[in-house]
């Protein structure tokens, strides 16, 4: 059967109605996207009638899912048994995808959240997830890579201990898997068919496209790729911004209203690429500006103000241009809009090993960077070179002018102060995680250990604002 995506799933839904019907709906990619689509699918195949079971793929009793697959129903209309963040595509490959989003979770503090993946990423890499005793946060470096197919992170893991535990406890209830493969245990049901009203909808994020499941619903399914590249690089970015640019003008279209041009860009940047965070912000806007039609920049300044990434980005410039009293006010200001201390910490980790990967890189002669080399010069002829080792991929992946102004930035600092930030981040994170301090004073105590007040451009900075 045909791979359908985001372009092509109005022919899916046209198929459906034309009475084209798949036993299977694989969705997989953006959340958000995919619960979006299932709604769709859903109302297609519910058209004469029918009722959608939703089963929680994280606490899903697949002998149980199983059974109903294989039941005639005394329910009129079509039987849809909706599985949500399915876990039978998992595997090593994706565990490593499964622990970013763990991670960004708790960055996020949101602990339930992060428990979802953490368990998944288990499974992913063959472990009981409700065995207490398979800490991820436990396993040697070896275990960890034999498990999981990446390396083990260096920073503190003692939070996977505290996840595992509360979640085993609330899952405890929950019935056994049957003995086997939950997968191919799928596939040989139905392969043995299903009864023609009984319907099997599967979410999933990431999929292992190796997998025999996988391979069997492509060929006999309705296979549904929802997935967008959240990369920084152009063709990435444009995909982005079609996506969110389709969200806003559906939305725009059911309440009666337009923008005026710019303005969807901007709604963009702030929001960052979140579907369902500019689907609300966008309904807020719309119920903002009441009976007129038109949304302007200055509903969008009202309505939808700094988010959490421009907040951070503010602090980290603060930093990199060593303005000691600016950094301590925006650190504090951070806290106060519900930004979490792990959160902040996460932000200057990346920051400080980025700036420390830049300045290693100024003193390697072959790439020819230099302090105050021209911007144009960098980009034509440091940046080619420098791209050509696919380990900073990431890292250069930005904008040339931004990274550019990185290196730049990164000049200003010695190797062994950007060094010793990370030591001065990892005590912060264990007082943090481990001391009754408050977090505003640990985190005020870091900005003055990585700008101390002895700092020639902090005295300059207090200087100026002395006589401000």
């Amino acid at each position: 059967m045909p791979l359908y995506d985001r372009n092509t799933i109005n022919s899916l839904i046209k198929e459906i109605k034309n009475g084209t019907i798949s036993p299977v709906y694989l969705l997989f990619g953006d959340r958000y996207l995919c619960q979006q689509a299932a709604e769709r699918i859903s109302s297609a195949l519910c058209t004469n009638g029918g009722t959608v079971h939703g089963i929680e793929g994280d606490s899903e009793d697949v002998s149980s899912t199983l059974s109903k697959l294989r039941s005639f129903s005394l329910l009129p209309g079509r039987q849809i048994f909706r599985v949500n963040n399915t876990r039978l595509f998992h595997s090593k490959k994706v565990a490593k995808a499964i622990w970013n989003k763990a991670v960004k979770a708790m960055d996020d503090n949101k602990p339930d959240k992060a428990a979802g993946y953490l368990r998944a990423m288990m499974e992913a890499g063959g472990l009981d997830s409700h065995d207490q005793s398979n800490d991820p946060g436990g396993l040697s470096k070896s275990q960890w890579k034999k498990c999981f197919g990446f390396a083990k992170p260096g920073s503190r893991l003692d939070w996977t201990s505290e996840l595992i535990t509360s979640s085993t406890a609330e899952t405890a209830v929950a019935s056994p898997v049957p003995a086997g493969d939950p997968a191919e245990l799928l596939q040989i049901v139905l392969g043995a068919g299903i009864p023609a009203d009984n319907i099997l909808m599967l979410l999933a994020e990431e999929v292992d496209k190796r997998k025999k499941l996988y391979k069997f619903l492509k060929e006999h399914a309705a296979v549904i790729d929802l997935s967008v590249d959240t990369g920084a690089s152009f063709q990435a970015k444009k995909a982005q911004q079609s996506v969110l640019q389709e969200q806003v003008s559906q939305i725009l279209k059911e309440m009666g209203k337009t923008m005026v041009p710019g303005v969807a860009e901007q709604l963009f940047e702030r929001v960052g690429f979140h579907p369902v965070a500019v689907v609300m912000e966008t309904e807020k806007l719309a119920l903002y500006v009441g009976k007129a039609k038109q949304i302007t920049m200055d509903d969008l300044n009202a309505v939808v103000g700094r988010t959490r990434q421009e907040a951070l980005f503010e602090l980290t410039q603060a930093i990199g241009e060593k303005n000691l009293d600016r950094a301590l006010l925006l650190v504090s200001r951070l806290q106060e809009n519900s930004i979490h201390g792990l959160a902040i910490l996460a932000t200057l980790r990346n920051y400080s090993r980025t700036l420390l990967l830049f300045r290693s890189l100024q003193d390697q002669e072959e790439y020819g960077v230099r302090p105050n080399i021209p911007p144009k010069l960098f980009q034509q002829q440091c940046l080619p070179a420098l791209k050509q080792n696919e380990r900073w991929k990431k890292e250069l992946s930005g904008h040339p002018y931004a990274v550019y102004m990185q290196f730049k930035t990164s000049s200003v600092f010695s190797l062994a102060t950007l060094k010793s930030w990370l030591g001065l981040i990892l005590a912060a994170e264990i007082r943090l995680k481990g001391s009754p301090i408050d977090t505003d004073t640990v985190l005020q105590h870091l900005i003055l250990s990585m700008l101390p007040v002895n700092d020639k451009g902090n005295l300059q900075n207090r200087h100026e604002a002395l006589h401000y």
